[in-house]
């Protein structure tokens, strides 16, 4: 479905005030714009829908983790913790283990990008522990995901390209932490093989100990 359907469709349910489906159509119309890489309409968008459902706990909850995640694409990453804090505390109180996990997970790759790999984990093994699917209420937030390791694919192929092996590496571990979140143990394994194996050549002792997190988280909670 192209973006102007999905705006339609958005639209359409808006009028008819049917407030959980209006959220389900825009988060789908959100994560749309953020393929496209319109994050300010995605996020005008969710900032308006956000009064509508300021009573509503669960739908709330989903808006701000929408919101906080076309923050993050944008790279706005205050702003989108703001969100995911508040998203975060809400899940809480209603014991929804699949809005922790989507919360925790987005909050482990953030850390993870800033190479606060410890924490990261920490936070991996908690979102992880929530035992929770992947929902379409949070489309945005797994099509964030799988952006990012698109993104990442395209680097470690210059990486190639340029025959340089830091370049390589820091893509291809950095990928570890989503393929960990998603369950694709075929990919992570891969990505570990190769990652140490670089990490090793070009003397990353850091990256070798996270690697070994990583394993081991891998290995106990999934």
């Amino acid at each position: 479905m192209n973006l102007l359907q999905l705006k339609e469709n958005f639209e359409s349910t808006l009028l008819r005030g049917d407030s959980a489906k209006t959220v389900k159509k825009a988060v789908a119309y959100c994560n749309g714009c953020q393929t496209a890489r319109k994050y300010d309409t995605a996020i005008i968008c969710l900032n308006k829908l956000l009064i509508n459902v300021e009573k509503d706990k669960t739908l709330r909850a989903v808006v701000l983790t929408a919101l906080g995640t076309a923050y993050w694409e944008k790279a706005q990453l205050k702003k989108a913790l703001e969100q995911f804090e508040t998203a975060l505390l809400l899940f809480k109180e209603m014991d929804d283990k699949a809005g922790k996990a989507a919360i925790l997970s987005i909050v482990a790759i953030t850390y993870w990008r800033k190479c606060a790999w410890d924490q990261a984990l920490e936070i991996l093994e908690d979102a992880l522990n929530q035992k929770s699917d992947r929902e379409e209420r949070f489309a945005s937030l797994y099509g964030a995901f799988d952006r990012g390791i698109s993104t990442l694919q395209n680097r470690i192929r210059l990486g190639r390209e340029l025959e340089q092996p830091l370049k390589i590496l820091q893509p291809l571990f950095s990928s570890t932490a989503i393929h960990l979140i998603t369950g694709n143990m075929v990919e992570l394994k891969r990505c570990l093989d190769e990652s140490e194996a670089l990490a090793k050549e070009t003397g990353q002792t850091d990256i070798l100990n996270a690697i070994l997190g990583v394993s081991k988280l891998a290995a106990k909670v999934l």
